[in-house]
């Protein structure tokens, strides 16, 4: 009897959206955004809103200032790419203004331009202030259906231009971190990448690594994750106990990770935070890019 083959599916990105705050923390998603299109020959989408709802009750004037404000600094933003970049504007980047609720904006655009990818920044900080702090963007990476990769204030270790080398994904046993391992294991292929799968056992449950028959069963589950993807990738595993954030932290910065992959829950909650803290933590202190994927949804667009 014949072997069926199974023809390996590619990670497809054709439409990058790049949300930016002219911060520097943005600036840095930009340059990394920018990259990410130009090696997948994609179109890039720079995007600044306008947040209205800042600007209730300071008035209408000061909401034209804010739009007037926002439009130079764009013009001054494109100036700067068209002399420092081998970019075209209309060819490979766009830039659009919009204003109103800051991540309903981004979520509502990426929906219009079929985007496949969102890259943002956050300085991980709460309160007023730019548009990027710690809320916007965890709304939009916990409401996106489509990958979010996130740079936070301790980034160290930006992926490299040529893509990552060092892919580790934190994962449990839920629908999320199996997309997300799927989707790393297709990165790590088309990258030649060492891919790693990490499970965590909070060490309020268990205060030692697992005797060798339940480390086991943790490896084959995690394997499982992987589903047809594990035959086409060279993957390990392992094992950690401890508070689950700093076991990943400490991992990261162990190993020289330079993509960190995650699932995440949907929730728009205000009480995000409290009840899933992991992923916002992990943003926020990170030394290397953060790719979020949440579960319960339509992969990402993929092609053969």
């Amino acid at each position: 009897m014949a072997t069926a083959q199974l023809t390996p599916v590619r990670v497809g990105i054709q439409n990058v959206l790049i949300a930016t705050d002219f911060s520097r923390y943005s600036n840095t998603a930009l340059n990394f955004g920018l990259q990410v299109a130009k090696a997948y020959s994609a179109q890039a989408h720079v995007v600044f809103v306008v947040p209205t709802d800042q600007f209730l009750i300071a008035g209408p004037e000061a909401f034209l200032a804010a739009k007037d404000a926002a439009r130079r600094d764009l013009e001054h933003l494109q100036d700067e790419l068209r002399g420092a970049r081998p970019h075209v504007e209309g060819e490979d980047f766009h830039f659009y203004l919009l204003e109103g609720d800051v991540a309903q904006s981004i979520l509502d655009f990426a929906q219009q331009k079929q985007i496949d990818l969102i890259v943002v920044g956050t300085h991980g900080r709460g309160g007023l202030g730019k548009a990027f702090i710690g809320s916007v963007a965890e709304r939009v990476f916990r409401q996106s259906p489509v990958p979010v990769l996130t740079l936070g204030p301790h980034l160290l270790r930006p992926t490299r231009d040529n893509g990552p080398k060092n892919i580790l994904v934190a994962a449990d046993f839920t629908p999320s971190s199996a997309r997300a391992a799927r989707y790393a294991a297709m990165l790590a292929r088309e990258n030649q990448a060492k891919l790693t799968l990490l499970h965590v056992v909070d060490h309020k449950q268990l205060d030692h690594v697992p005797d060798p028959a339940v480390k086991r069963v943790i490896e084959l589950r995690l394997a499982d994750l992987l589903g047809q993807e594990g035959a086409a990738v060279n993957y390990s595993t392992q094992i950690e106990v401890g508070p689950v954030v700093p076991a990943i932290l400490r991992t990261l910065n162990e190993s020289s990770v330079d993509l960190l992959v995650i699932g995440v829950h949907r929730s728009s909650s205000v009480l995000d935070r409290l009840m899933f803290p992991h992923a916002y933590e992990l943003v926020c202190e990170s030394s290397c890019p953060v790719l979020t994927l949440r579960g319960s949804q339509a992969p990402a667009r993929t092609r053969t």
